[in-house]
């Protein structure tokens, strides 16, 4: 699958996660399997970031797996497990760095170290990211594994109190200047690098709608000069304005999934309807809008080291 053909199979399955969910406002960005954990490959004992997490979520969420345990046709041979008949995969993508001069020819990395940067700068070579694309199944599309990857245990849910107190750990840890007074709507102001949030009760005392509200802001406060700089859009419904939107709400879902808590989608639907005018537009715009997520999510759980860590 070419570089193109990659970007579009993951836009137009989230504009068909979009689209479904204007008739359910109820859906999850990011859906755990019955062993309440988000996708994760055993092999490498690694969870997967970014836009993968939102396209293993997708399927788990349609296909009804029991696990969210993923991994590619080798993994599960080496494990001397084997592959359904007719089971289909599912790509996932990784980012890969190629190294590139002006005439478009390749130099591998040792190369690029052995020659040093002031040739390098005078051969124009330029560090390009490139899309590398895998493909993985799902436990539940195998058989002959180790029993563990089809047993599940029963996981008691966590009772509210332990969710809130996680919860609000996370966000004093961050030192923003949060204000929780009585109002109708939430926001973050950049201008006095603030953000604005109703109180508790307001959302009918459920706590997660109110911890998702606060994250989501968040989001839009790691986008400050100061933290990650990102451009931000001026007007509704413009194209900047409405990808930080999107960065702010998947940072959200990132940071519900590490609490142990779904983050449903916005039933605003001005704001999908904006997302899914990008979408179509640009198919590289969610891959794009992952990662600043995913680098939001690093910098509110881990801080400005384990963000900057986490962008190599």
């Amino acid at each position: 699958m070419k570089t193109q053909e990659i970007y579009q199979y993951v836009t137009d399955t989230i504009i068909s996660l979009l689209e479904n969910h204007m008739e359910n406002w109820s859906k999850p960005w990011i859906s755990f399997g019955q062993d309440n954990d988000y996708a994760r490959n055993p092999s490498t004992t690694r969870y997967y970031r970014g836009i993968n997490q939102f396209l293993l979520s997708f399927a788990l969420m349609h296909r009804g797996y029991f696990k969210n345990i993923w991994m590619t046709y080798n993994q599960i041979k080496d494990q001397e497990g084997f592959v359904k008949k007719d089971e289909k995969s599912l790509p996932v993508i990784f980012y890969k760095s190629a190294f590139i001069d002006q005439s478009k020819k390749y130099y591998s990395p040792e190369t690029i170290s052995e020659m040093g940067t002031d040739k390098a700068r005078s051969l124009g070579i330029q560090n390009v990211p490139i899309l590398k694309l895998y493909h993985v199944f799902n436990v539940a599309q195998t058989e002959g594994l180790n029993e563990e990857y089809y047993h599940i245990e029963p996981v008691g849910e966590l009772s509210p109190f332990e969710k809130d107190e996680a919860a609000e750990n996370l966000i004093r840890s961050t030192g923003a200047n949060i204000e929780i007074t009585q109002s109708n709507r939430a926001y973050y102001t950049p201008m006095q690098d603030m953000i604005m949030l109703p109180l508790r009760e307001q959302f009918k005392g459920e706590a997660e709608p109110f911890y998702a509200t606060a994250l989501h802001e968040l989001g839009h406060w790691t986008g400050h000069e100061t933290r990650l700089n990102r451009k931000r859009g001026s007007v509704f419904g413009d194209a900047e304005y409405a990808k930080e939107e999107l960065i702010a709400e998947l940072t959200s879902a990132f940071c519900c999934a590490h609490l142990g808590f779904s983050k449903n989608i916005t039933n605003n639907a001005a704001y999908i309807q904006n997302w899914l005018a990008i979408l179509k537009k640009d198919n590289k715009a969610v891959v794009s809008a992952a990662a600043d997520a995913q680098r939001a999510a690093d910098y509110i759980i881990g801080g400005p080291e384990y963000s900057a860590y986490q962008k190599e």
